[in-house]
């Protein structure tokens, strides 16, 4: 499964290079997004979540790069104890599309993940895959996309201070977008992945999020985001459960 990963990279990025030189005297569309987010809980305990996303792309009729970063901090108390961080997540993803407005895409995908509750120090993936596109209108958009990653995992230290060894998989990504536009200033966004290993399906990942958008004027937005994240293997490396999930308030920008 990894040299099927390795050589299937290494086609695609021959073929990207190819086709950027290609490209090169044609037009291109940068684009980006901030968004800063956070929850407030209180009562007999006080909890508090602060949140941030950032993404670029450039692209072409060929060619679309993409690079993202997510990240979630919080921390709790109970009556008069100290504070204690809670939640502490970072994502990233950097993905290579050819040809981004044709129904089958090909593509090339890398992500990173630190995950306080997951007891996760790093998780890394690499991979290739493609992506079909059932609809895309200026109003709406919904696709399928499916890829093999080679996975390397990097737990945390246990509660007795001993570090875990390192483990590699590979697994499978399918991943379902629906993002639809009510109005000019009424969107929604709809992302879900479920990613299980390549040779044992009860070993997964899921991670949904949910986006709602208000627009404030024509490049801000006033976001309501329901992030969760399932991880079967999150327990056996010390984490107190298998999900854990968040509803986020915030503004966003994008140009």
């Amino acid at each position: 499964m990894r040299w099927f990963v390795i050589v299937c990279a290494a086609a695609v990025g021959a073929g990207s290079a190819r086709l950027a030189a290609q490209s090169a005297s044609r037009p291109s569309v940068w684009s980006g997004s901030a968004q800063l987010n956070g929850s407030l809980l209180y009562g007999e305990s006080v909890q508090r979540v602060l949140g941030a996303r950032g993404g670029v792309s450039r692209a072409d009729s060929l060619l679309e790069f993409s690079a993202a970063l997510q990240t979630l901090y919080g921390d709790a108390s109970l009556d008069e104890s100290p504070r204690e961080v809670v939640k502490r997540i970072w994502l990233g993803s950097l993905t290579a599309d050819l040809k981004p407005h044709a129904p089958w895409t090909p593509f090339l995908l890398a992500t990173v993940e630190t995950n306080l509750e997951k007891r996760l120090a790093s998780r890394y993936n690499a991979g290739v895959g493609v992506k079909y596109t059932a609809r895309r209108t200026a109003a709406s958009e919904v696709s399928l996309s499916v890829a093999l990653l080679d996975e390397q995992i990097r737990p945390m230290e246990d509660r007795s201070g001993l570090q875990p060894n390192a483990s590699r998989l590979t697994r499978w990504s399918t991943r379902l977008r629906v993002r639809h536009a009510f109005t000019d200033r009424t969107r929604v966004s709809n992302v879900i992945f479920w990613r299980p290993s390549a040779t044992e399906i009860s070993r997964y990942l899921v991670q949904a999020q949910q986006d709602v958008a208000f627009g404030l004027s024509q490049r801000t937005a006033l976001t309501l985001t329901l992030l969760n994240i399932y991880d079967s293997d999150a327990v056996a490396r010390g984490a107190r459960r298998y999900n854990d999930g968040q509803l986020l308030l915030g503004v966003s920008a994008g140009w």
